[in-house]
Protein backbone atom coordinates (compact mmCIF):
# COMPACT_ATOMS: atom_id res chain seq x y z
CA UNK A 1 0.00 0.00 0.00
CA UNK A 2 1.35 3.44 -0.92
CA UNK A 3 1.27 6.28 1.56
CA UNK A 4 0.55 9.82 0.48
CA UNK A 5 1.43 12.80 2.61
CA UNK A 6 -0.35 16.08 1.98
CA UNK A 7 0.42 19.32 3.77
CA UNK A 8 -2.68 21.48 3.35
CA UNK A 9 -4.26 23.97 5.72
CA UNK A 10 -7.54 22.75 7.18
CA UNK A 11 -9.47 25.54 5.45
CA UNK A 12 -8.28 24.33 2.05
CA UNK A 13 -9.34 20.79 2.89
CA UNK A 14 -12.80 22.03 3.93
CA UNK A 15 -13.11 24.04 0.73
CA UNK A 16 -12.18 21.01 -1.39
CA UNK A 17 -14.60 18.75 0.47
CA UNK A 18 -17.47 21.17 -0.11
CA UNK A 19 -17.03 20.64 -3.87
CA UNK A 20 -17.37 16.85 -3.66
CA UNK A 21 -20.55 15.23 -4.99
CA UNK A 22 -23.04 14.16 -2.31
CA UNK A 23 -22.30 10.43 -2.73
CA UNK A 24 -18.57 10.99 -2.17
CA UNK A 25 -19.29 13.11 0.91
CA UNK A 26 -21.41 10.27 2.30
CA UNK A 27 -18.68 7.72 1.59
CA UNK A 28 -16.11 9.96 3.29
CA UNK A 29 -18.40 10.51 6.28
CA UNK A 30 -18.84 6.73 6.68
CA UNK A 31 -15.10 6.19 6.47
CA UNK A 32 -14.34 8.87 9.07
CA UNK A 33 -17.20 7.72 11.30
CA UNK A 34 -15.44 4.38 11.76
CA UNK A 35 -12.47 6.20 13.32
CA UNK A 36 -14.52 7.93 16.02
CA UNK A 37 -14.04 6.82 19.60
CA UNK A 38 -17.67 7.13 20.65
CA UNK A 39 -17.12 6.15 24.32
CA UNK A 40 -14.44 8.88 24.63
CA UNK A 41 -16.79 11.42 23.05
CA UNK A 42 -19.57 10.38 25.44
CA UNK A 43 -17.21 10.72 28.43
CA UNK A 44 -16.11 14.21 27.36
CA UNK A 45 -19.72 15.26 26.82
CA UNK A 46 -20.80 13.90 30.21
CA UNK A 47 -17.87 15.65 31.87
CA UNK A 48 -18.83 18.95 30.23
CA UNK A 49 -22.45 18.60 31.29
CA UNK A 50 -21.40 17.80 34.86
CA UNK A 51 -19.10 20.83 34.94
CA UNK A 52 -21.94 23.07 33.77
CA UNK A 53 -24.29 21.60 36.36
CA UNK A 54 -21.73 22.19 39.14
CA UNK A 55 -21.07 25.77 38.01
CA UNK A 56 -24.77 26.62 38.03
CA UNK A 57 -25.96 24.44 40.90
CA UNK A 58 -26.97 27.54 42.88
CA UNK A 59 -29.48 28.57 40.18
CA UNK A 60 -32.96 27.10 40.53
CA UNK A 61 -34.75 25.17 37.80
CA UNK A 62 -37.44 27.86 37.85
CA UNK A 63 -34.86 30.59 37.04
CA UNK A 64 -33.38 28.49 34.27
CA UNK A 65 -36.79 27.93 32.68
CA UNK A 66 -37.70 31.61 32.99
CA UNK A 67 -34.45 32.54 31.21
CA UNK A 68 -35.08 29.91 28.52
CA UNK A 69 -38.60 31.22 27.88
CA UNK A 70 -37.30 34.81 27.74
CA UNK A 71 -34.52 33.86 25.31
CA UNK A 72 -36.94 31.91 23.13
CA UNK A 73 -39.29 34.90 22.93
CA UNK A 74 -36.39 37.21 22.00
CA UNK A 75 -35.21 34.90 19.23
CA UNK A 76 -38.71 34.46 17.84
CA UNK A 77 -39.30 38.21 17.92
CA UNK A 78 -36.02 38.85 16.08
CA UNK A 79 -36.77 36.10 13.58
CA UNK A 80 -40.27 37.44 12.89
CA UNK A 81 -38.91 40.98 12.45
CA UNK A 82 -36.27 39.67 10.04
CA UNK A 83 -38.88 37.69 8.07
CA UNK A 84 -40.99 40.79 7.53
CA UNK A 85 -38.16 42.86 6.10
Amino acid sequence: MNTVSVDLPFDQIKKALRHLPAQEKIALWRLLDEDLDRPAIARRFASSVNSIRKAYAHISEQEVMADAVKATRQVRKAHNAKSRS
